[in-house]
């Protein structure tokens, strides 16, 4: 507990006189009392019932430490130094039910960006995805754990529009990272195909993104050459169908480089796991070590008391005792 204006402390002198003049003085003039007929039973005298002087005195007590403002540290808070505003943006197309990184590439793909996010404790994270068309699946938040349960949500196909829209992904991406008053502003891009849906080219997108100091690491997922997508054929029933490499690695090292982000390859869970360590480690975070308290104040409480206890003792003095003249 310390005193935010000790300085009060000076008029100490001048509350004690004015607290032992209010206590001294007696009313000589009238006896309160609720019945007169009760004085001859009980035999009381007036100075007990004369309760004026010790309502002024607590009320005046109350005040004065009131004014010195009594605070007690209840919190420290840690100033984080260079947090970082952070887009996830994740390709949905069909493709990604691809099974060459198990389980699948999607569910890979989820599962590392929830293990990233649970290490960006003191950066704002934001989810966007795009298959044949790109939108905002979680706004920028320090809500950690809602942006973990919206990346539960993403599946194949969630955008119901066929393609990949690459250039879109990050577009929107930007949009909402120009709002932003972060020093430093990521994009991860994860993708396993070449854009052929955009309305905004991935160049465009890029070159919007470097005007704003916006740096793009873009990750390549799957194995080079076919891969097989399960499917559910009316016939023969669910079966593995296999599907071209389209992944367009030139593309996504020049929006990198554009952006002095860089580009990964990952062809494995436990390498995907490893790019998104390397990204942990480049975009790192670091804390103040200095802390400080945060107050709370007792101010109005003290106030509020002495408020009540003002109008209780009135209340007392002149509807409960009746003054006998």
């Amino acid at each position: 507990m310390k005193f935010l204006l000790p300085g009060f402390f000076v008029f100490l002198p001048v509350i004690l006189l004015a607290f032992y003049v209010v206590v001294k003085k007696k009313e000589v003039t009238a006896v309160y009392f609720s019945r007169a007929d009760s004085l001859k039973k009980l035999g009381v005298s007036d100075s007990r019932l004369n309760v004026a002087p010790f309502i002024s005195a607590t009320v005046m007590t109350l005040v004065f430490f009131a004014l010195l403002r009594p605070a007690k540290g209840i919190v420290k808070k840690e100033e984080v130094q260079n947090a970082r505003d952070i887009f996830v943006v994740m390709d949905t197309s069909i493709s990604m039910n691809a099974v060459d990184i198990s389980p699948d590439r999607i569910t890979a793909a989820k599962q590392n960006a929830k293990d990233f996010i649970k290490k960006r404790v003191h950066d704002k994270m934001g989810l966007v995805v795009f298959g044949g068309a790109a939108y905002i699946h979680c706004p920028l938040t320090f809500d950690h754990t809602s942006v973990l349960n919206l990346i539960d949500e993403i599946e194949t196909g969630m955008t119901a529009s066929n393609g990949t829209a690459i250039g879109d992904g990050i577009a929107v991406a930007v949009k909402h990272l120009s709002k932003s008053a972060a020093k430093s502003k990521i994009i991860i891009l994860l993708t396993d195909g070449a854009d052929n849906s955009s309305v905004l080219s991935p160049e465009m997108s890029s070159e919007l993104a470097k005007n704003l100091d916006i740096k793009i690491y873009s990750v390549g997922i799957g194995v080079p050459g076919e891969a097989k997508i399960p499917v559910n054929d009316p016939v023969f029933g669910k079966r593995l169908v296999k599907i071209a490499d389209e992944l367009n690695e030139p593309l996504l090292t020049k929006i990198s480089a554009m952006t002095s982000g860089k580009y990964f390859r990952a062809t494995s869970l436990k390498e995907l796991a490893g790019i998104y360590d390397i990204i942990d480690k480049l975009e790192e975070t670091k804390a103040l070590s200095s802390t400080y308290l945060e107050y709370r104040e007792f101010e109005k409480t003290l106030m509020h008391l002495a408020f009540l206890i003002f109008c209780a003792g009135n209340i007392f003095r002149f509807s409960l005792l009746r003054r006998i003249p």
